[in-house]
C-alpha cells in the first residue's frame, strides 16, 4: 500500500501527458473526485507504472513520509496560440513544470497528502499569450473503526481560453482562480449498506484579460465571480467486494457576488439525482457508471430552468500487465459564464490507451470529442445583449506521445495533438501541437 501511494504523483505526472494541450471544455474536472466518491482520498496506480518499474523514480522517504519532486523543460510549436478563427498566429513555445507532493501513510491506513504543482509557458513570437499557471491541494483521510472521515481543499490559478465552454472570445486568455473546499463521511453498517453524506464549497474568481492593441481597456470580470455550493448524500449497496449499488441525491445552490450593471442576476438553485453501480474487482475490466437527472431554477423568470439528463461513465480494460485502455463520458448542466451564456449542457468523451513496449518505453494514444448545447433564452431578451440562440460548441482531437525512461530520474518525451474547435457562436478551426521534452524526477 505504502509503496502505491509513494508513486502517487509521478502516476499523475504521466496521466498528464495524457491529456491534451489544446482546451478541453471545462479543465477543472480533471483535478476533483467523480460523484459519489470521498474527499481526501489517494488514486491508485496503473498497470503500466508496476510493469516499469525499475524505471520508476523512488523519491525520498522519512519514517511515514514519501516525496515525490520533478519537473519538465518542453519546447515545441503551436499553430494558434491565441485559439481564434479569425487571425491565427503560430509560434514556437517553451514550457517548464514543476512538482512537489508528499504523502505520509499512519496506521490503520489513515493518511494525508499535500501537492503543488507550477507551469510556465512562453511563446516567443506572441508574448501576449504567455501564462502561469499553478494549483496546490492538500487531503486527508481519518478512519473511525469501519467509517472513515475525509477532507481536501485545492485551489487552482488557471487561464480560461476562447475555446472552453462559455469562455468570453477574446484575443488575451482570462486568468481565474478557484478554491474548493470539501469534507465527507463514509458510514459503514454491520450489513451491506453504506452512506456517505459530503459538502463542496467552490468559490470562483476571476481576474482582468490583458490589454491588447485594442482602444478599449478590457471590461472588468468581477460580474463572473461565484460562490457554489454542492450538498451531496451517496447511499452504496455493496454486491460483491469492492463493488457496490449506487443512489446520489445532490443539492446545489449558485450565488454571484455581483450582477452586471442592467443584467439580470444569474443566482440559481438546482439538484440531481443519479443511480448506478461502481465495480472496483481486482480485474482486467472495471467500470463505473452513474445517471441520473438534473435541473437548474434561475431566480430571474427571464431565464427560467434548465434541465437535462446528467451522467459519469468510465470503463478501464488492462488486457496485459502493459497495455490498458480508459474511456469516460460525462454529461450535464454547467454554470453561466458571461452575459450571453445564462447556462448550457456539456457533453464530454474521452479515450486514451497506453503501452509499455518495454520496461523504458511507454507509448499513448488519446482521442476526445465535446459538445456543449446552448438552449435559447426567452423571447423577451431577443434583441439585448443578453439574448442567447440556441446553439452548438463542439470539438473533436486526438493526440498520441511516448516517453524513454533513461533511468529512474531522467526521460525523454515527444507528443503531437491535433483539435478542431469551435468559439462561442464561432466557425470550427483546427489547432496542431507538436511538443519534446526533458523530465527529471528526484
Amino acid at each position: 500500500m505504502s509503496n502505491n501511494m509513494s508513486m502517487l504523483h509521478r502516476v499523475l505526472g504521466i496521466a498528464a501527458l495524457l491529456i491534451p494541450v489544446a482546451a478541453q471544455g471545462q479543465v477543472v474536472d480533471q483535478y476533483f473526485p467523480a460523484l459519489g466518491t470521498g474527499a481526501g482520498e489517494l488514486s491508485e496506480e496503473p498497470a503500466q507504472i508496476r510493469a516499469t518499474q525499475s524505471y520508476q523514480p523512488l523519491g525520498a522517504r522519512w519514517g511515514p513520509l514519501s516525496i515525490q519532486a520533478d519537473g519538465t523543460e518542453t519546447i515545441g510549436y503551436a499553430s494558434n496560440v491565441d485559439l481564434l478563427p479569425q487571425v491565427r498566429h503560430s509560434s514556437a513555445s517553451i514550457e517548464t513544470q514543476g512538482h512537489l507532493g508528499v504523502v505520509a501513510m499512519f496506521e490503520h491506513d489513515n493518511q494525508a497528502h499535500a501537492d503543488i504543482s507550477v507551469d510556465d509557458t512562453r511563446y516567443p513570437s506572441r508574448s501576449l499569450q504567455n501564462r502561469t499557471t499553478w494549483n496546490a491541494s492538500i487531503g486527508a483521510t481519518h478512519h473511525f473503526g469501519r467509517d472513515v472521515l475525509g477532507a481536501a481543499f485545492t485551489h487552482l490559478s488557471l487561464v480560461q481560453t476562447p475555446t472552453e465552454s462559455g469562455a468570453l472570445i477574446l484575443v488575451g486568455r482570462i486568468p481565474y482562480n478557484l478554491d474548493d473546499g470539501r469534507v465527507s463521511y463514509l458510514l459503514q453498517t454491520r450489513g451491506r449498506l453504506s452512506f456517505i453524506p459530503e459538502l463542496n464549497v467552490q468559490h470562483y474568481y476571476f481576474g482582468n484579460p490583458p490589454v491588447t492593441d485594442s482602444a478599449s481597456p478590457p471590461q472588468s470580470q468581477g460580474y463572473r465571480n461565484r460562490v457554489i455550493v454542492n450538498e451531496g448524500f451517496t447511499a452504496r449497496y455493496e454486491l460483491l467486494k469492492n463493488s457496490h449499488l449506487l443512489f446520489i441525491a445532490r443539492g446545489t445552490e449558485i450565488q454571484y457576488e455581483q450582477s452586471n450593471p442592467g443584467y439580470p442576476a444569474r443566482n440559481s438553485n438546482g439538484f440531481s439525482v443519479l443511480g448506478g453501480f461502481d465495480s472496483n474487482e481486482a480485474s482486467p475490466i472495471t467500470f463505473r457508471a452513474v445517471v441520473g437527472y438534473q435541473l437548474r431554477n434561475y431566480s430571474a423568470q427571464l431565464y427560467g430552468r434548465i434541465t437535462s439528463p446528467i451522467a459519469e461513465a468510465s470503463l478501464r480494460w488492462a488486457p496485459t500487465r502493459l497495455t490498458s485502455a480508459v474511456i469516460s463520458v460525462t454529461h450535464g448542466i454547467e454554470d453561466s459564464a458571461f452575459e450571453s451564456v445564462v447556462g448550457y449542457t456539456n457533453t464530454q468523451a474521452r479515450v486514451t490507451v497506453t503501452h509499455a513496449f518495454s520496461r523504458n518505453i511507454v507509448f499513448g494514444v488519446h482521442g476526445e470529442v465535446s459538445s456543449a448545447a446552448y438552449p435559447a433564452t426567452s423571447s423577451a431578451l431577443v434583441g439585448t445583449p443578453i439574448y442567447q440562440p440556441a446553439h452548438d460548441q463542439n470539438m473533436y482531437g486526438f493526440g498520441i506521445n511516448g516517453t524513454i525512461y533513461l533511468n529512474r530520474h531522467i526521460s525523454l518525451t515527444l507528443s503531437y495533438d491535433y483539435s478542431s474547435q469551435s468559439a462561442y457562436l464561432g466557425p470550427m478551426f483546427p489547432v496542431h501541437y507538436i511538443m519534446g521534452g526533458v523530465h527529471f524526477a528526484l
